[in-house]
């Protein structure tokens, strides 16, 4: 199975309409996988829909001047809205 970290680097090979689920406590290494359903596959939780991930990744990078996050950042920028329900800023 592949690693969150994986399937936030092919994000923009996914469908819009799919849901990232993953294994809690969320890591970059957690087991992950992109599906088109409303319930998790057995042992992973809801993590976000594709298209929210996304446009996590779009403010990451405009907050930062348009830099690229490497895939450690953007583990950790989706992490933090999935936990948070707020983008990460630019000082943490």
């Amino acid at each position: 199975m592949p690693s969150l970290l994986d399937v936030l680097q092919s994000l923009d090979d996914q469908p819009a309409e799919a849901t990232i689920f993953a294994v809690r406590p969320w890591t970059p290494t957690s087991d992950a996988a992109v599906e088109v359903l409303d319930e998790p596959p057995h042992g992973l939780a809801y993590l976000l829909e594709v298209d929210l991930a996304q446009e996590v990744l779009e403010v990451w990078s405009s907050w930062r001047h348009g830099a690229e996050p490497n895939a450690q950042q953007k583990c950790q920028a989706v992490i933090h809205y999935a936990e948070h329900d707020s983008y990460l800023d630019t000082h943490l």
